[in-house]
């Protein structure tokens, strides 16, 4: 989507000399940029989640679950497991997007301005 709201910065980058590197690299660092976000924002709020788990408490009926409640468990490796694969996944979402970018024209064939 940023791709087709950006096309005429994307043009005006290019006609100002402006590479597919360079125009790759901006797409790229804003969608790290989402990711990482979307990602803190994931992570504290499975944290605050589970803290609410656990003081609280899911209670759970006895003779179907063999348990009376859900019990927490976090282990920090596995919360930074999750971040480093969140943003490898955004990482990997906006190369594409990324790459389509870099490779737009920065005149439109048969239009006139």
């Amino acid at each position: 989507m940023q791709v087709l709201d950006k096309r005429r910065e994307i043009a005006v980058l290019k006609s100002m000399g402006a590479g597919q590197p360079s125009v790759m690299k901006i797409f790229v660092a804003e969608g790290l940029v989402i990711g990482a976000v979307g990602t803190a924002l994931g992570l504290l709020l499975g944290f605050l989640t589970c803290l609410l788990i656990d003081k609280v408490g899911i209670p759970l009926n006895p003779e179907v679950y063999y348990i009376s409640n859900v019990s927490v468990r976090m282990n920090p490796v596995e919360f930074a497991l999750v971040a480093l694969l969140a943003l490898a996944l955004s990482y990997l979402a906006t190369l594409y997007p990324a790459a389509k970018a870099s490779r737009l024209e920065p005149v439109f064939p048969g239009r006139r301005i």
